[in-house]
């Protein structure tokens, strides 16, 4: 669909989600980020929220000090030191390793598909448990067959007991999550997935999973805002 008419600004970002996680079960941010990293960001909201951090890897409580992290913590630091190492060094390649997980960004390359290229090479053969998923001109290295931005969702869906769920993204990574919902609502859960456009770097296949496009992040706002006006009236 078109966005929405009068899309608010991004600024009221914050105090519009502690008034939804105030009203609904729960608001949460599932990112490729640390738990930590996500909760500083976000700022004192932070706290109101629940966080899924490293892509499914740690979960942050609202309140909460310290995310709940995977017994295999060890186990995955040394391999992904191991894959790291193997990255090569290239203008524009930027490596952001997260604890459990890693970013590699090739975005600021001068050609990134060139870089893209020499990545998935070097990557080629990983330690055994991890696994390579491609993100937004970025590949993501993440344990294997821990869980994804998908199982997330299921979990959420399952310990709050929703009734009904709205997922929104904007990364190939967040097509997990759409492929979830779709499986709730195949079970009777009433959910919708929003695809969030917007840039070059938005890929068609995030908006062909999902049920509806916004134009922009100004957009999901307007969105959440009507969220937040149904809920009070």
């Amino acid at each position: 669909v078109g966005e929405p008419a009068a899309a608010r600004p991004i600024t009221e970002v914050p105090e519009l989600l502690r008034d939804l996680a105030h009203r609904l079960a729960v608001v949460a941010v599932i990112t490729g980020r640390s738990a930590a990293d996500a909760r500083r960001m976000l700022g004192p909201v932070g706290r109101d929220l629940l966080i899924v951090g490293n892509h499914g890897l740690e979960w942050l409580a609202p309140g909460s000090e310290a995310p709940e992290a995977p017994v295999r913590a060890d186990g995955l630091r040394a391999d992904l030191q191991a894959a790291l190492a193997a990255v090569p060094t290239a203008d524009g390649v930027a490596i952001d390793d997260k604890g459990l997980s890693a970013t590699v960004h090739y975005r600021a390359a001068p050609d990134p598909e060139v870089a893209r290229q020499m990545l998935l090479e070097a990557l080629r053969i990983l330690p055994p448990g991890l696994e390579l998923r491609e993100g937004r001109r970025s590949v993501e290295l993440r344990p294997l067959g821990v869980g994804d931005k998908g199982s997330a969702v299921s979990r959420i869906a399952q310990e709050y007991a929703l009734r009904g769920l709205l997922v929104a993204g904007d990364d190939v990574t967040d097509i997990d999550m759409f492929h979830a919902a779709d499986a709730l609502r195949a079970q009777g859960l009433a959910t919708l997935t929003l695809a969030v456009a917007g840039g070059v770097e938005v890929s068609r296949a995030v908006s062909d999973a999902a049920d509806v496009t916004v134009r922009s992040p100004e957009a999901l706002v307007s969105v959440l805002l009507s969220v937040a006006t149904s809920l009070a009236d």
